[in-house]
């Protein structure tokens, strides 16, 4: 069998590439008024994860939604308006709750006054994970026995490679779909395929997720999707450049306030490619396990590039038998012998294929969309300056990708939960008297985390005055 799967992939036969689907979206209408303290629970029995989606978010100034799970481990908070659909970031488990706080000034006085107060939130829908993980019929490209390892098994015995898989980042999709990028460049750039993230409206809804990695070489989240959670340093990416041909996308992230993306480092390409025979290792998050690496195949000899030229998901790629699943797409293939990206992982089908990075690398030069130190021998890779904090969402400048249709499910029974009292905020003595920043005259707070532009949005529903220079 695995001699036809090899013939196969040199005749072109092996399967089109696609993104790993591991969830659908449910219906739900759940919306509160801006002065209404708020909490639901969205459950949906065995899912493996929760994702709520809001139309959009209209939060008064010191008001705060939460998404939390059950025990209260994991959370998320948001503040502010102005953000538009999006997911939020996943709750693993099969419920999520839903917590809107508004500020003191705006706690509840009556139905009368509920009715006319702006509308905080809309949620209008969520996307639940498969209770298997993915459909039956997802495709995967594990070359006989499955030889990859948690990357956390080599951290003592391969600590080069170790450091290398760093910079790769976990990426969940628009509440349903996974795959895997690393960061390209010392800029913040991260490069994944084309058919992961087709144009500036998927990258908008991303969340992108590095050090996702178990603790511990035995602990049985290493084979668990969504596993050993870590750090989403962003939920939505600026869109640079992207080719179809070569089944590549390149963006920059949208990294949240106080990330230091140095701590991962980055990879470098080299600029003239895969050799042929030489030996490699794929770092990757298959089927969005926590971070795994492919070094060996099952007769325990190492990886190589075992064919320059196949016709798989794409013309003229390289193909090896390192094995892979889906959400393995976008991960780098790196040399053994110089720890250096010589291709990008794009396609199942043992054997599996990749673009060679030297087309990626002379497409993105000639363009002049190159991120800086991204071909070794420019800069050694070192102490990685942050890129500068830009959290909204980039402007949508392509058609919309496609979201996960709705389904006719019913929506799930919920169970609303008793107000939380609201957080109190630090009140300024008298106005912009002792305030240098935007005053909140009802609630008699300063906000100093606002700027004039923040402060000048919420004057007309909330009369904020701005009493900076």
């Amino acid at each position: 069998m695995f001699s036809l799967h090899y013939l196969a992939a040199l005749v072109g036969f092996a399967a089109a590439a696609q993104v790993t689907v591991i969830g659908s979206d449910r219906s739900l209408d759940l919306s509160a008024p801006s002065n209404q303290a708020f909490s639901h629970i969205v459950h949906q029995p065995d899912a493996t994860y929760i994702a709520p989606h809001f139309d959009f978010l209209n939060l008064p100034p010191g008001g705060i939604l939460e998404i939390t799970s059950l025990d209260g481990s994991q959370k998320v908070s948001y503040t502010g308006a102005g953000r538009t659909n999006f997911y939020t970031e996943y709750i693993t488990g099969d419920a999520a709750v839903i917590s809107y706080f508004p500020p003191e000034s705006l706690d509840v006085i009556g139905d009368d006054d509920n009715a006319s107060a702006p509308v905080a939130f809309k949620l209008d829908r969520f996307a639940s994970g498969y209770p298997n993980g993915s459909p039956a019929d997802a495709i995967e490209a594990i070359c006989g026995n499955d030889d990859t390892k948690a990357l956390v098994c080599v951290k003592n015995t391969d600590a080069a490679k170790y450091k290398k898989a760093q910079a790769v980042a976990r990426l969940f999709i628009g509440g349903s779909s996974l795959c895997t990028g690393w960061l390209f460049g010392s800029e913040g750039h991260l490069i994944t395929n084309n058919h992961c993230i087709g144009d500036a409206a998927t990258a908008s809804n991303i969340q992108f997720e590095f050090g996702a990695e178990c603790k511990t070489c035995d602990d049985p989240n290493n084979t668990k999707q969504l596993g050993c959670p870590g750090e989403t340093v962003a939920t939505s990416a600026t869109f640079v450049h992207t080719s179809k041909d070569f089944d590549y996308t390149l963006v920059k992230l949208n990294v949240k306030s106080g990330v230091d993306l140095s701590k991962y480092g980055y990879l470098q390409a080299r600029a003239s490619g895969p050799v042929l025979n030489e030996p490699i290792y794929i770092a990757q998050h298959p089927a969005g396990k926590p971070t795994r690496i492919a070094t060996v195949l099952d007769n325990g000899s190492v990886g190589t590039i075992e064919s320059f030229s196949i016709n798989t998901c794409s013309n003229d790629e390289v193909g090896y038998t390192l094995d892979t699943e889906g959400g393995s797409s976008g991960s780098p293939v790196l040399s053994v012998n110089d720890n250096v990206v010589v291709a990008l992982h794009n396609c199942g089908g043992c054997l599996n294929g990749a673009i060679k990075i030297d087309k990626v690398v002379a497409e993105l030069k000639s363009l002049g969309f190159l991120p800086a130190n991204a071909i070794v021998g420019s800069t050694p890779p070192g102490t990685t300056p942050s890129p500068p904090v830009t959290t909204p969402s980039p402007p949508v400048t392509t058609p919309k990708s496609t979201v996960a249709p709705k389904t006719t499910t019913p929506a799930p029974k919920t169970t609303t939960k008793k107000p939380t009292p609201a957080p109190k905020t630090t009140k300024p003595l008298n106005g912009c008297d002792t305030c240098d920043y935007c005053y909140y005259p009802n609630g008699n707070s300063c906000l100093s985390s606002f700027d004039q532009s923040d402060c000048d949005y919420y004057a007309a529903n909330y009369g904020t005055i701005w009493c900076g220079n």
